[in-house]
């Protein structure tokens, strides 16, 4: 068969399922590690040492492509329909649509997505299994709150909410060098220097319930800028975990909190405080709905810190939360995680079996 324009993103599209069906045969593990060593790995440092030094986000690069290639595509179908008529434009059109989604569906799953058959972390990890039963919540809840109002007193004494000027740049550099510590500490293969970008306009990813995503076209992962900065190292560690490979939401979490812990930085280290504990009140707010911030003991200046991240959160209007969710949980549970969106909690439990394993370190620094 002759490859073209015009059936190459069928041809594509058949690969990737061909891959995918045989995944089912020789297992995931192998198509993961021969992926990893021959694609993944490959792809992530031609592309940190080349587009990821320049100091621009390619998501524009690429939105505007495809912008691009919209107007083409309409362009053409009422060339079609002058000279065809409707039934030729409109078969044109889905074949030509279907092409181009054939291209997308490949380069989805070839730039990062196989990293799906990825072994599990825990397994890797050999986290011990626990009781979630076991867990003493309301404990965990007490020392996470003690240690973060530790942490935020390194920063100002003051109880109003917390200002500070951030460089990006710094952070960013910051994060990913203790990242990659952790993931070489567990004998995780790191490859290339995965860039977070902030994302404009401000706004765009929280309106869909969103503070961070990792854009696989482009291979970067961004941040909405509007994101409230003292949440920025922790989703930014978090977005990062996904550059590297990682695919599971839950791990990519956990991924996060442990590389702030790692940092000696206390505003780091207070923004992977604050994360854990948003999730810690979740869950407790959850097993008790009476449960408000001004009904917990907390330090003064956090919770004002809270509130601030709170209101921040409520300026960006929601746009169609419930279609986004049953999407996103239907596509979680699509590629292996079962608890779907839930799997975003799964952080509580995960730092639990790490502190049980023989990778544990103190997160503490009183």
């Amino acid at each position: 068969m002759k490859i073209t324009k015009y059936n190459i993103g069928f041809i594509l599209g058949a690969i990737t399922i061909v891959i995918h069906l045989l995944a089912q045969f020789v297992g995931g593990d192998f198509i993961y590690k021969w992926y990893h060593l021959l694609v993944f790995k490959p792809i992530r440092i031609l592309y940190d040492n080349t587009l990821g030094l320049v100091d621009f986000p390619m998501i524009y690069l690429f939105l505007f492509i495809i912008f691009a290639l919209l107007i083409s595509f309409v362009y053409q179908r009422i060339i079609d329909y002058q000279w065809d008529g409707l039934r030729s434009s409109f078969k044109n059109g889905v074949f030509s649509f279907l092409n181009f989604v054939g291209v997308l569906f490949f380069l989805f799953y070839f730039l990062w997505a196989f990293n799906y058959y990825r072994p599990s972390l825990d397994a890797t990890l050999e986290l011990p299994e626990i009781d979630e039963s076991s867990i003493d919540l309301e404990g965990e809840f007490a020392k996470i709150s003690q240690m973060a109002a530790y942490e935020r007193a390194f920063l100002t004494k003051d109880t109003a909410a917390l200002v500070m000027a951030i460089n990006w740049q710094n952070l960013e550099d910051s994060i990913r060098k203790n990242q990659e510590l952790l993931l070489h500490s567990w004998n995780q293969d790191v490859a290339g220097e995965v860039r977070i970008r902030a994302l404009y306009p401000k706004g765009s990813l929280l309106s869909i319930s969103t503070a961070g995503v990792y854009i696989p076209f482009v291979c970067e992962g961004h941040v909405d800028a509007g994101l409230h900065f003292i949440q920025w190292p922790f989703t930014l560690a978090h977005e990062m975990a996904h550059g590297y490979g990682f695919t599971d939401e839950g791990v990519c979490n956990f991924i996060g909190f442990i590389t702030c812990m790692k940092s000696q930085d206390h505003f780091i280290r207070y923004s992977g405080l604050v994360g854990y504990w948003r999730y810690l009140y979740s869950e407790l707010k959850y097993k008790n709905p009476e449960i408000t911030l001004d009904s917990i003991q907390l330090d003064h200046g956090m919770k004002a810190d809270l509130l601030a991240i709170r209101k921040n959160s409520n300026s960006y209007g929601e746009y169609f939360p419930f279609l986004r969710d049953i999407m996103y949980d239907f596509y979680l549970k699509l590629h292996g995680m079962p608890a779907g969106l839930d799997s975003y909690n799964e952080l509580i439990i995960q730092v639990q079996r790490w502190n049980q394993s023989k990778h544990a370190f103190p997160l503490s620094n009183q």
